[in-house]
């Protein structure tokens, strides 16, 4: 049988134990974090074309993730929440590996990705005509 993960147990172990406390750090530094997105500036695309390119609304969608406005996020992008929630999966399954049993979640087919990211585009594409996709 192939192994999912390269890198032997103990190094697994280490990560899995690293990325919960880079997530703590994460919201410690959170007002930090919220004044520096305040200073990036507008989206170049959008001020010119007036229509959403694939990454806006990122940053909203982001700030309101660190504010616990997971409705709100959904409105801005879905594209951070896809990630988070396939980031989350492969946490879990590499938790299980260091620990247990090595358990799958994550689907191993391409077809699931291909379709994911069709699915992501379309969206990317349609929410610049249809209002009720942002804001």
């Amino acid at each position: 049988m192939k192994k999912i993960f390269p890198y032997n147990k103990a190094i697994a172990k280490i990560i899995t134990i690293i990325i919960p406390i880079l997530m703590i750090g994460l919201f410690i530094v959170k007002k930090h974090i919220i004044e520096l997105i305040f200073r990036l500036p507008a989206c170049p695309f959008y001020s010119i074309f007036h229509l959403y390119c694939p990454g806006c609304g990122n940053t909203r969608s982001f700030l309101a993730l660190l504010n616990g406005h997971f409705p709100s996020s959904l409105r801005y992008n879905i594209t951070i929440i896809v990630i988070l929630i396939l980031c989350l999966c492969a946490y879990i399954e590499l938790a299980s590996y260091s620990f247990w049993h090595h358990i799958h979640i994550l689907p191993r087919k391409n077809l699931f990705y291909i379709i994911a990211a069709l699915l992501i585009v379309a969206y990317m594409i349609l929410r610049n005509f249809i209002p009720f996709l942002t804001q």
